[in-house]
Order: structure tokens, then sequence, then C-alpha cells
């Protein structure tokens, strides 16, 4: 058994898209016939033929069905962009560390952007388990914010931020958790988006004594911590296999929101 799970981790999956949902001007999602159910939190390295491998959270999971939530960022992503009903693209996982949901509470969710897709699923999950989930979501205005009324339909609260102020909140999603901190009295926050946001978000928690686990999109090559491309200095962490999801005070004894790599395994700012 452990030869064939060493086998698959290096093997891709075909894996038919079977459905599509436009979920902002450059967002959609991908919903794919796959038998391997990914814990939230947890990702898949993706190849489309013709373009680079990348790794991208899982959005949910439902009876056979995988959801990946992507925006078109890059050339793989673009290319994903093109596929239709019927078309396939190629999967090895799922792969990471992701959300440890066991002790959970009440939980607020702390999203940015696209980052909000493995958040969406853990809240899911959460509700389904009968947790009291707050889905905090901002985004640069009201016409990218993600998963609104899948999360009021799965019975979570709804609190939004924009930018531009074009709905609820101006400013960002961590901006909007401090003001409800009070009020919600949190026993866990999660968080997924832009690594400065994250980072604001994770020192509140920490410094009020708040369980807070946040989940980090690198560079990667490999998926299962051999190329190094991943790395958290100057600790050494692997985002790919001691992450993707990792606990607050772990983070910040790392370069999470300032640093990260390049392709080419430079030091570059966030």
């Amino acid at each position: 058994m452990r030869i064939l799970r060493d086998y698959l981790d290096f093997a891709f999956m075909r894996a038919e898209v079977v459905g599509l949902r436009r979920e902002s001007r450059r967002v959609k999602s991908f919903y794919l016939e796959f038998p391997v159910r990914p814990g939230p939190g947890q990702f898949f390295m993706l190849w489309v033929p013709g373009s680079e491998e990348i790794p991208i959270s899982a959005s949910g999971f439902d009876d056979g069905v995988l959801r990946l939530t992507v925006a078109s960022v890059g050339g793989t992503t673009r290319r994903m962009m093109e596929l239709e009903a019927g078309d396939a693209l190629f999967l090895r996982g799922p792969f990471g560390r992701g959300f440890d949901l066991g002790g959970a509470g009440k939980t607020m969710l702390v999203g940015g952007g696209y980052g909000t897709a493995p958040l969406i699923y853990a809240g899911r999950v959460l509700r389904g388990m009968g947790r009291e989930v707050v889905y905090v979501v901002g985004a640069k205005s009201a016409e990218e914010l993600l998963f609104l009324e899948e999360a009021r339909s799965a019975g979570m609260r709804v609190e939004v931020a924009t930018d531009d102020g074009s709905a609820g909140w101006r400013g960002t999603a961590a901006e909007l958790a401090e003001k409800l901190l009070d009020e919600i009295d949190p026993e866990c926050i999660l968080t997924c988006g832009p690594e400065p946001m994250m980072r604001k978000v994770v020192e509140m928690a920490v410094g009020r004594g708040i369980n807070v686990q946040a989940s980090l999109e690198r560079y990667m090559k490999c998926g299962f911590g051999i190329c190094g491309s991943c790395v958290l200095d100057p600790v050494g962490l692997r985002v790919c296999v001691d992450g993707p999801v990792f606990d607050g005070k772990t983070i910040l004894q790392t370069d999470f929101g300032k640093w990260r790599r390049d392709p080419a395994g430079r030091r570059v700012p966030v």
C-alpha cells in the first residue's frame, strides 16, 4: 500500500471537466471527476498539456467531484480558462497538511481575493460538523467577492470588505476582522489570501491568544519536499510538506508576509 501511495504521489491522474462556473471576471471554478477526497487546505499539482505545473488548493469536494477555483494570473491558468466540459487536465496529489478542524469551536474565516477558495471548503466542512462559522471576505471591489451566496446557504454569517467601498466595509478583510473580533469572540481563525494581509491577521490572533492557522501559496516545482523552491526562511519549513497550512506561532518565526523565493530561487519581497 505504501508503494502505491508513493507511486501516486509522482504519477498524474487524469481528471475530466464535468462542469464550470464563472465566479468573477477573472476567476472560474472547475468541477472535475476525481476519485480522491482532499482535506480542506490540501493542494494538488495541476498540469494542462502545453503549460507548466502549478499548485492549487481544493475549493470543494462532493460525491466524487472535485472543485478547483482558479484566477487567470499566469500561463497555466490562462490556458485553463479555455477548457470546456469534456476536456481533461492532470493532477498529482492531494499533498500537504491542511487545516486542523478537530478542535475548532466558533471559527472566523478571513480571506482575501481568490485566497478564499480553501476557506469556503473548510467552512462547509465546519458547518457540517455543527460549528458556528463567520466568513469575513475581502476583495478590491464588489464584483470580485467570492462565494458569498454559498457561504450564506451553508449557514455562515457573512461579513464583506472592499478596497473601494463598493460593498460592505471600506478596507481590507484583516481590518474588518479586527473590528469584529470582540463581538464575534472566535475560538479559532483560519486565513488565506495575500501574505501581508494574512500576517496582520496572524499577529492580531497570536497577540490575543486565539488559535490561528494560515494557508500559504508559494512557488513550487515538486510538491513533496525535494526541490526546496517553497522553503520558508530562516527555519527551513517547506510549504509543500510542512504546510501549506501553518499555525500562527510557527509561521511568525519565518519570513512569511515579507519575503518569498522566485522561480530562480532568489529571495524577493512579497
